[in-house]
């Protein structure tokens, strides 16, 4: 009997239990995988909820930072704003100072200027100097174009009252980095400008306002300046005037300080004496103007004397000496004899001159003097001129410098056509040459 090889047959009932068992399991198997799939998807649900927490509150804490952040650049704002409004009423009230300390300086140099320009006036009407000019005086604050400090006061850049809101969306990162520069490069230029760096950008008002100010300083400072240095010539200018006239009157060989210059002044002035006061710890201008004055004062009555003195010549044009004063032969006699005078030699009928201011008190023939004019100066001062061929001047006239009173002749006691001229101080005869030489001293002529 053959044996067979395939597997003895199964009992139905273990056919049946083992198809029970394989479906049981392929039925765990896809529990199993049920499974899987269910707790895959409850933990990608669980994720994404637990991510879609994390990314929010990320958001609102981008949210909140930026927010934070907006407010204290407003805040920084606000501060800038107080600071730069504090600094404009600080500028304005810096520059209201400035203009009331250029106000008074200008009414400083205002009166200065005056002073100076009646100085120089006074001195060039009185012959002392002319050279001496007044400084002008600039242009410095006009009253229709006053500088006022209302009209300074927008130092700070207008900004709205509120700050905007926050834009609804925020911009992206690289965006918001680039506006950080911009803003930032904007600030730096801003400060630039306001430091005066960039010379292409125009100026803001307060750099404006304070070079206008700077300039007006400085062109109140320039005329100080040159108003000190007027008086300074001026001083100079009278020491040499002293200088020469004291020199002149040396010449001469008489006290002048015993001599009185007065005289009135002609013109009709007058009025109330008040004396003029002048603090000279003010400072260089009331120093110079101090020691000025009694300059002044010496130089005019120098002038005084020496327009009075008989220092101007008798007779036109450079007259020949025919006889000198003192010693002399007698030209009748031959005889050691005294001159009283100066003889001029000149040709009969030509002009003779009073030597200075005065008034005729004689007037007629005089003996040896022939036609003798005597003019009575001050001070004792008295000239004569004789042989005079005819007599112009008449007693009680007041005559001036260089006014002619008689003509050349050979009358009385005279060889010759000519001049015989005294000068006489309290009756008693000078030698008329001393006088002479002061005046062509004072006249730039050289000397007899």
């Amino acid at each position: 009997m053959t044996q067979s090889s395939s597997a003895p047959a199964l009992p139905v009932t273990g056919l049946f239990t083992h198809k029970t068992y394989t479906m049981r399991r392929a039925t765990v198997f896809a529990g199993l995988a049920w499974l899987t799939v269910t707790t895959a998807c409850t933990g990608a649900g669980g994720w994404y909820i637990l991510s879609k927490d994390d990314l929010a509150a990320r958001l609102i804490t981008r949210e909140t930072t930026r927010q934070y952040a907006y407010e204290d650049r407003i805040t920084a704002l606000r501060a800038d704003i107080d600071r730069l409004a504090s600094r404009a009423l600080l500028d304005q009230d810096g520059v209201e100072a400035r203009v009331d300390e250029l106000a008074t300086r200008q009414a400083e140099v205002e009166s200065r200027q005056a002073l100076v320009t009646a100085l120089a006036d006074t001195l060039q009407t009185g012959g002392i100097t002319s050279s001496i000019k007044a400084p002008l005086r600039p242009r410095i604050l006009k009253p229709e174009e006053p500088i006022r400090a209302s009209g300074i006061t927008s130092f700070a850049p207008i900004m709205p009252a509120k700050p905007m809101p926050a834009p609804d969306t925020p911009p992206l990162r690289g965006a918001e980095t680039g506006k950080a520069d911009t803003n930032k490069a904007d600030a730096n230029k801003a400060a630039s400008w306001l430091s005066g760096a960039d010379e292409s950008e125009p100026q803001p008002p307060a750099q404006r306002v304070t070079a206008a100010l700077t300039r007006l300083n400085r062109a109140i400072t320039t005329t100080a300046g040159a108003q000190l240095a007027a008086l300074k010539d001026m001083d100079e200018s009278l020491a040499d005037s002293q200088k020469r006239m004291r020199g002149a009157l040396a010449e001469i060989g008489i006290d002048t300080d015993k001599m009185n210059p007065v005289g009135p002044v002609a013109g009709g002035t007058g009025g109330p004496f008040v004396p003029f006061k002048v603090d000279p710890s003010k400072g260089p201008f009331e120093a110079t103007l101090d020691a000025l004055q009694p300059r002044i004062a010496a130089v005019f009555r120098l002038r005084g004397l020496t327009e009075q003195l008989p220092l101007a010549r008798p007779m036109a044009g450079d007259a020949d000496f025919t006889s000198n004063y003192g010693y002399r032969v007698d030209p009748f006699t031959r005889g050691p004899a005294m001159h009283t005078g100066v003889d001029f030699r000149a040709e009969a009928g030509s002009p003779i001159r009073a030597t200075a201011p005065g008034k005729v008190i004689v007037a007629e023939y005089n003996g040896g003097y022939g036609n003798m004019v005597e003019i009575e100066h001050s001070n004792g001062v008295s000239t004569r001129y004789a042989h005079m061929s005819a007599i112009l001047a008449s007693v009680g006239q007041v005559v001036t410098t260089g006014t002619v009173i008689g003509r050349v002749g050979t009358t009385g006691r005279s060889t010759g056509p000519h001049l015989h001229y005294e000068t006489r101080i309290n009756e008693e005869p000078m030698d008329p040459t001393r006088f002479l030489r002061a005046g062509a001293k004072l006249a730039g002529r050289a000397s007899l």
